[in-house]
């Protein structure tokens, strides 16, 4: 586990997504320096671990160091990773003091319940508390005694204007229902000697579709698509690669599957997600350059099928990366 989620460098120890991002969001992309977007997209991975360990420290350092940052992306990195940490130093201080004070809840209460039970055990001593105490009961018993007594007196009174003053009548008695005598069946009409069987008509001859070319299957099959850590962005040979495929296939009845891939660093939601827009961008690409768009379906599925070790970073650099099969 070291191996996959370490970096050491001169005997320290980095966060090698971190530091591996870094190196895609400058290697070969604009003036190299690390935009306020790309300082977001550092600081995400930061904040998906919950924690600002000490390694986690020293790889802010070694970014801040190593590479060059624009001005907006230096000072929103500076501000949001002294945020970052602030708080999670407070979350330190805030769950200390709980036990400090269920531990004066429990002083109290040890102070308060001998006096209780003091109080308790001589009802004698204060009269006119026990008299108070006695007075509840007995206006509790009236106040059932009295919502009895109205019950009672409800039902009486519901029992004589509804049974004596003859308002419910007995039901009349129905009259006995009468059989209904059978009537015999109506006799049906034998059919025609002269009728004709009907004609089946001929059947239909079923269009086929021509079955795709074995080149054309296997040049779809061998065509992919690389993305960048973390991006769901098409590359300048990634749109070219997607030129040729669309000139091939527009014109085609055929239906393919598009997969999107992650390597293995992050968390499984996150790469799940990377996964399917990766292979949503291609099919929008395909579509804009004339495919149709009911020929293609997309899928994600993350890391679960690597062409490449995941431990290694050519490996990962392999796995970033969208491919494509035909299904019809």
């Amino acid at each position: 586990m070291a191996d996959s989620y370490y970096l050491v460098i001169r005997g320290k120890k980095y966060d090698r997504r971190m530091v591996e991002l870094a190196d895609g969001l400058t290697a070969g992309r604009g003036d190299g320096r690390i935009s306020i977007n790309d300082a977001k997209n550092l600081l995400r991975i930061v904040k998906d671990s919950n924690t600002y360990s000490q390694v986690e420290k020293q790889t802010m350092e070694y970014i801040r160091r190593r590479y060059k940052f624009t001005k907006e992306g230096d000072e929103l990195f500076r501000t949001e990773i002294r945020k970052w940490a602030a708080s999670k130093r407070g979350t330190k201080s805030v769950k200390a003091t709980p036990s400090k004070s269920k531990g004066r809840v429990k002083q109290n209460a040890a102070i308060v319940a001998p006096t209780a039970v003091a109080a308790a055990a001589s009802p004698m001593e204060n009269p006119g508390a026990a008299l108070r105490h006695d007075e509840p009961r007995g206006s509790a018993l009236k106040e059932i005694l009295f919502a009895l007594f109205l019950l009672v007196a409800i039902a009486a009174l519901f029992y004589f204007i509804v049974y004596k003053s003859g308002c419910v009548k007995p039901a009349a008695p129905q009259a006995p229902a009468t059989a209904e005598i059978a009537k015999p069946p109506e006799p049906v009409a034998p059919a025609a000697a002269t009728a004709q069987p009907a004609m089946a008509e001929p059947a239909k001859p079923v269009a086929t579709v021509a079955p795709v070319s074995t080149d054309l299957t296997a040049f779809i099959e061998k065509s992919q698509i690389s993305f960048i850590a973390e991006k769901t962005e098409l590359t300048p040979a990634g749109t070219k690669a997607l030129d040729e495929l669309a000139q091939k296939i527009k014109s085609e009845k055929i239906k393919i599957q598009i997969t999107g891939h992650t390597c293995s660093l992050g968390p499984k939601s996150l790469n799940q997600e990377i996964s399917v827009n990766r292979a949503k961008i291609v099919k929008e690409a395909l579509v804009a350059r004339g495919v149709d768009a009911a020929s293609l379906e997309v899928r994600g599925v993350a890391e679960t099928e690597p062409v490449g070790d995941n431990k290694t970073v050519a490996g990962r650099v392999a796995n970033r990366r969208v491919n494509f099969k035909v299904i019809k």
